[in-house]
C-alpha cells in the first residue's frame, strides 16, 4: 500500500468517525436533552410561575426538525386543581434558520386534548400574575431586528374549557374543543380561523372568525344549534322570579365589522326558538312558544338601510292574572328596587347587573332599533300565529276567566318609502266571539294610525263576573257586535263606536259589588235600549289628546255609556216611543184625567192602549202608576160640584148622568151663582169662590168623595189594562217617591214609572 492511497483511506475512517460522533451526540442530545430539560423545568416551574408543572414527555428531533411535549399538566398556584394540560403539543420548525436569521417559521402546530381552566373576579383572571411577570418594558426596539414569524397548519383538537367568573350565573363549561387556523404571520394582516365546540349544558356552536389588523376589521360567521335555554334561567331570575326556562335556540350569525369605525357594521342573522317555556316558582306555566323565527337578512350602518326577512312567531301562549289587591301574577315576579328621588318621588330598576346576558341583549336590540328608525329598511313579513292569551281577574267576588284563541296577526311587506303599512288580525273569544281588524299605518311616524275593527257573536254570559261586580248585574244573556273606526294623527285620537247586542238579558241586582261603583239602573236601560225586535244599538265617540297625560280613553267611554244609561231610565219615553207606532213622548209617561173623572175617556183610552203596546214589546219590563194629583184641588173641585148642584137642583137628593152633564157645564164664573156662594159664606168675604164652596159644603165630606173618585179612577185604569193584555203582576200602583212628584202634581192623572219586571 503506497502513501498515496493510505491518505484518502484514513480520511475517509475519520470523516466516518467525526459523523458516528456527531450522530452520536445528536442521538444523546435527542434523548438526554428532553429529559434534562423536562426535570429542569419541573423543578423550577414554581419559582417560575408559582405553578408546578409536570411533564410526560419532551422530544425533541433535530433531524426532522419536530418537537413535542406530550401529558403536561399545569396546576393552579398551591393547589391541585388543574389550571392548563394537554395530551400533545407538537410543532415542526427550523431553529437553526430562527435564531440565525431572526424569522421563525413553523409549520404543522398540533394541540392534542387541551384544557383551560379560567377564574374571573373582576377584571382580574386566574392568568393575570403571569401577564405581569414582565414587569414594564418600555425598550425601543430597532426595527431591522424585528423578529418575523410564521406559523402554518394549525390544528387545535378535543379541547376543553372551564370558565368561572363573578359576571356569569354558573360556569360554563365547553367539550369537544377543535380550532383550525392556515396561517398565522408577521408578514399578513389577516388571520382565518374555523372554530366548533359543544357547551357542556346543551349546544353545539360551528363557524369561522376572521381578524385583519391592517384594516382594523373582524368578521363572523357562525352557527349555534340546539342552544339549551335552560343555560339562561339564572340571567331572568335577576329581572323574574321563576322556576323553570325550556327550550331551544339556533342562532346563525354572518357580520362583518371594524373595531375603529361605528358606521362598519353589516350584518345578517337569522333566530330560531322551538318549545320555549317559563314556569313561576309555583310550577304554573307563565309563557309557551311553539316555535319563532326570525331573519335580518341585511343591515348596513354606512348605508342606514335594513332589510328584514320574516319574523314569524307560532303558537305563542301568555297567562296574564290579575289578583285582588290590583297586582298581577307577571309584576309581582319582577325584581326591582326603588329608590327616592327629588322631588318626594320614586324610581325602580331592576336588580341585574350590566354584564347580564340580558341586559346586554337588549342594549343590542336598542342600538338595532335606531338602526332601523333611521334608516331605509323593508321587512318581508312580520306575524304572529295561532296564539292564545289566557286571562283571569280575581279583583271581582267571582273571578273572571277568558280566553283570547288563535290569534293571528299579519304585516307583509313593510318599506320605509311605501304611503302605508298595513296589518290584519283575527281572534276567537271565549270560544265562541270572533274578531277581526286591520290597521294601516305610516311607515315613516307609526305613531300616526288608522284601526279598523269588529267583534262578532261575543256571548255577554262569559263576561257574567264583571256585569255583577262593575254594574250589580248579572248578564245572563246578549251576543255583542261591536265595530270601531279609530284614527289616530299627531296624536289627536278620534274613534267612532257602534255596538249592537242581540237577546240582551240583564239580572235583577246583587248586593255583592264594588262599594267604589256607582249602580246604574242597568236591567231597566237594557229593556228601554232594546227597539221593537229586542235589538239594542249604541254609538259611542271618543275623542281627546293622547298626549295629554289627563286623558284617560276608558274613563271617557264609561261616562258616556254611564250617562246614556241613566237618561235612558229617567226619560224612558223618549225610547219606548220607537216600539209604539203613533205614539209621542208623553203618551209613554203619563196619563192626565180631568178633575172628578173617575175613568178613562177616549183621550186616556188612547194613552193607557200606548202604554199596553209598549209593555207589550218589552216584556222584561214593568210600570208603577204613580198618582200625581193635587189633592187639595180636587177636593176644591168636590165641593164647587156641590155647590152647583145645591144652586141647580136644590130639592134633589139624587141626580142623573144628563144633571151631571149639566153641573158641569155651567160656567163656574156665572154672577147668579156666585152671588148664590156669597150669600150662603159672609164671614168668608175676600175669599176665592173655591174657598167659599169648600166651608159651604164642607172639607171633611169634600174629602170623602174625592177619594172615592180617586179609587175609583185607579180601578177602572187597572182594569182597563188588563183588559189590553196586561199581565197583573207587571202593573202597581203606589205612592210616589218626592223625586218622582217632583213638578208634576196638577190635575188628576198617573205617572209611569217603570222597572224591571219581578
Amino acid at each position: 500500500m503506497t502513501e498515496e492511497t493510505s491518505g484518502p483511506r484514513t480520511r475517509k475512517r475519520w470523516l466516518i468517525v467525526l459523523v458516528v460522533v456527531l450522530s452520536t451526540a445528536l442521538l444523546a442530545m435527542a434523548l438526554l436533552l428532553p429529559y434534562l430539560l423536562k426535570r429542569y423545568i419541573e423543578s423550577h416551574s414554581e419559582e417560575w410561575i408559582n405553578r408546578r408543572v409536570t411533564i410526560d414527555r419532551i422530544i425533541l428531533n433535530p433531524f426532522t426538525f419536530r418537537y413535542a411535549a406530550t401529558g403536561v399538566t399545569c396546576y393552579e398556584p398551591h393547589s391541585e386543581e388543574v389550571f392548563v394540560s394537554w395530551k400533545d403539543i407538537s410543532v415542526r420548525i427550523n431553529l437553526w434558520s430562527g435564531l440565525r436569521e431572526n424569522d421563525w417559521r413553523s409549520e404543522g402546530l398540533r394541540i392534542v386534548s387541551p384544557y383551560f381552566h379560567i377564574v374571573q373576579d373582576g377584571d382580574r383572571f386566574n392568568f393575570s400574575d403571569l401577564l405581569e411577570l414582565g414587569g414594564d418594558d418600555t425598550t425601543t426596539m430597532d426595527p431591522a431586528s424585528t423578529t418575523r414569524f410564521t406559523m402554518a397548519d394549525i390544528i387545535l383538537s378535543d379541547g376543553r374549557i372551564e370558565y368561572e367568573s363573578d359576571a356569569l350565573a354558573a360556569p360554563v363549561g365547553v367539550k369537544d374543543l377543535r380550532a383550525k387556523c392556515t396561517l398565522i404571520s408577521s408578514e399578513r394582516a389577516r388571520m382565518d380561523f374555523d372554530l366548533g365546540l359543544q357547551l357542556e349544558a346543551g349546544g353545539r356552536l360551528e363557524g369561522g372568525f376572521m381578524l385583519d389588523t391592517e384594516l382594523e376589521r373582524y368578521g363572523i360567521n357562525a352557527q349555534l344549534r340546539a342552544f339549551a335555554l335552560q343555560q339562561l334561567l339564572p340571567y331572568l331570575q335577576d329581572f323574574l322570579a321563576s322556576k323553570a326556562l325550556t327550550g331551544a335556540m339556533d342562532v346563525d350569525l354572518n357580520l362583518l365589522d371594524s373595531y375603529s369605525d361605528t358606521t362598519g357594521l353589516a350584518m345578517s342573522a337569522g333566530l330560531t326558538l322551538s318549545g320555549v317555556g317559563l314556569v313561576d316558582p309555583n310550577g304554573e306555566r307563565l309563557f309557551g312558544l311553539k316555535q319563532a323565527n326570525a331573519r335580518l337578512d341585511t343591515l348596513v350602518a354606512r348605508d342606514q338601510r335594513v332589510e328584514m326577512g320574516e319574523v314569524v312567531l307560532n303558537g305563542a301562549e301568555i297567562k296574564f292574572v290579575l289578583l285582588n289587591d290590583s297586582t298581577d301574577n307577571w309584576t309581582r315576579l319582577l325584581k326591582q328596587d326603588s329608590t327616592t328621588v327629588a322631588g318626594g318621588g320614586t324610581s325602580t330598576r331592576h336588580r341585574a347587573s350590566e354584564s347580564n346576558v340580558f341586559v346586554l341583549l337588549a342594549d343590542y336590540i336598542s342600538y338595532l332599533g335606531q338602526q332601523i328608525v333611521a334608516s331605509e329598511y323593508t321587512a318581508k313579513k312580520l306575524a304572529l300565529t295561532n296564539s292564545t292569551v289566557r286571562f283571569e281577574d280575581h279583583t271581582p267576588a267571582q273571578p273572571f276567566q277568558y280566553t283570547i284563541s288563535g290569534i293571528d296577526i299579519n304585516a307583509n311587506r313593510i318599506t320605509s318609502d311605501q304611503e302605508a303599512g298595513k296589518v290584519t288580525a283575527s281572534a276567537v273569544l271565549q270560544e265562541t266571539g270572533r274578531l277581526k281588524g286591520k290597521a294601516t299605518f305610516d311607515p315613516k311616524n307609526i305613531r300616526n294610525v288608522e284601526v279598523d275593527l269588529t267583534v262578532d257573536d261575543l256571548a255577554l254570559n262569559h263576561l257574567d263576573a264583571y256585569g255583577r261586580w262593575y254594574a250589580a248585574h248579572p248578564l245572563e244573556d246578549g251576543v255583542l257586535a261591536y265595530a270601531t273606526k279609530t284614527i289616530v294623527r299627531d296624536g289627536r285620537l278620534d274613534s267612532q263606536n257602534h255596538m249592537r247586542v242581540d237577546r240582551l238579558k240583564v239580572g235583577r241586582r246583587v248586593e255583592e259589588h264594588d262599594p267604589g261603583i256607582y249602580v246604574l239602573p242597568l236591567r231597566l236601560a237594557a229593556g228601554l235600549l232594546k227597539d221593537v225586535n229586542g235589538v239594542v244599538e249604541l254609538d259611542v265617540p271618543v275623542r281627546g289628546d293622547l298626549k295629554d297625560p289627563q286623558f284617560r280613553v276608558w274613563s271617557i267611554v264609561w261616562q258616556v255609556l254611564k250617562n246614556l244609561l241613566v237618561k235612558a231610565a229617567s226619560a224612558p219615553g223618549r225610547l219606548l216611543v220607537r216600539a209604539v207606532d203613533g205614539a209621542d213622548e208623553a203618551d209613554l209617561e203619563r196619563v192626565r184625567f180631568n178633575y172628578l173623572q173617575t175613568g178613562p175617556g177616549r183621550s186616556q183610552e188612547k194613552t193607557l192602549r200606548n202604554l199596553a203596546s209598549a209593555l207589550r214589546s218589552k216584556p222584561e219590563l214593568s210600570v208603577d202608576l204613580v198618582p200625581i194629583l193635587d189633592k187639595g184641588a180636587e177636593v176644591k173641585e168636590v165641593a164647587v160640584f156641590q155647590a152647583k148642584k145645591a144652586f141647580l137642583f136644590p130639592d134633589r137628593t139624587m141626580i142623573n148622568g144628563a144633571d151631571s152633564t149639566r153641573i158641569q157645564e155651567m160656567n163656574t164664573r156665572d154672577s147668579v151663582f156666585t152671588a148664590f156662594v156669597n150669600e150662603r159664606t159672609p164671614s168668608l168675604d175676600g175669599r176665592s169662590l173655591h174657598e167659599r164652596c169648600l166651608a159651604l159644603f164642607g172639607a171633611e165630606e169634600a174629602g170623602r168623595i174625592a177619594e172615592e173618585i180617586e179609587y175609583a179612577r185607579r180601578e177602572s185604569t187597572m182594569q182597563f189594562l188588563l183588559q189590553e193584555g196586561v199581565e197583573a203582576g207587571r202593573l202597581r200602583y203606589r205612592d210616589g217617591t218626592a223625586e218622582e212628584l217632583a213638578g208634576q202634581r196638577g190635575v188628576p192623572g198617573y205617572r209611569f214609572v217603570y222597572g224591571e219586571r219581578e
